[in-house]
């Protein structure tokens, strides 16, 4: 049913109508104070300042992490050190000292420290057992004898003896825990005897120890023991000091792996039960 309807939904737009858009744009073109370039730079600009500042922070950062890491490391060696220090100057207990690592001619009780060794090379000094035998008996060569030990001769105290494994049984006579120790005790054998050999060749018997048979009985044997367990299988070659027309070898030149005989002294200079000078 065709009519024309009560109000005009639509009309047509005529030239004050585009007037009144063109001002509209206008006035909000004009509203804002700053070009699209310019609100790109400015973005730009910021944007960057920030990225550079960032840039410097992580690396400042990262220099203190590294910094960090080395002082760390400096503290974990040092603490590292201490402990071993600590734990090397402790003796072992008793478990432990049973099982570690044995060294040659050295202590199983984990008492004495180990001793360094070095390449020696024999030479011959007779003025420890002169050729002329009263001459053993001189305050020269007895001072020789005296020099080569320590005070104490090789008598240790040792304290707190439950923390050691297979110590022997301690020597009577002393307050405290005491044992002699087998180089100083194997020097006394060899004076001993060369004591008692120097007195008879010079029939200076007087001047001799007296010594009764069973203790050369015991340095013989105790000696030829010690020989043994040190097993030194250094080869030696041809005599230089026999006489003419004698073959065979004396020792002499031949090297040797040895104990650095200053550091034993040491010790035992350390360590030592008493102040006695005697040998």
């Amino acid at each position: 049913m065709a009519g024309t309807p009560a109000t005009q939904q639509y009309r047509e737009l005529g030239a004050e109508d585009y007037e009144e858009l063109d001002d509209s744009a206008t006035e909000v073109s004009d509203s804002n104070p700053l070009s699209d370039e310019e609100e790109c730079w400015h973005e730009k600009g910021h944007t960057g300042q920030r990225r550079q500042g960032k840039s410097r922070m992580s690396r400042i950062r990262a220099v203190a992490f590294s910094l960090r890491g080395v002082l760390d490391t400096i503290l974990l060696l040092v603490i590292v050190g201490l402990l071993l220090e600590r734990r090397s100057s402790q003796p072992l207990p008793p478990s432990q000292a049973a099982t570690r690592q044995l060294e040659g001619s050295g202590d199983i009780t984990g008492f004495a420290p180990r001793i360094s060794q070095q390449i020696k090379t024999f030479k011959p000094d007779f003025s420890y057992a002169p050729e002329n035998a009263s001459e053993f008996f001189t305050p020269e060569v007895q001072n020789k004898w005296l020099d080569l030990v320590p005070r104490g001769l090789g008598y240790v105290e040792v304290p707190h003896p439950e923390t050691y494994a297979n110590l022997p049984t301690p020597l009577e006579g002393y307050a405290a825990t005491v044992f002699t120790t087998a180089m100083t005790h194997q020097l006394h054998c060899l004076y001993a005897i060369i004591g008692v050999y120097s007195g008879m060749a010079s029939n200076n018997t007087d001047k001799a120890p007296k010594e009764t048979p069973w203790h050369l009985t015991h340095c013989f044997e105790y000696l030829r023991q010690s020989i043994m367990c040190c097993g030194d299988t250094a080869l030696e070659g041809q005599a230089t000091t026999f006489p003419v027309g004698v073959t065979g070898s004396d020792g002499w030149d031949a090297t040797h792996v040895c104990k650095n005989y200053d550091e034993v002294y040491d010790y035992l200079e350390e360590r030592r039960a008493n102040d006695d000078v005697w040998i």
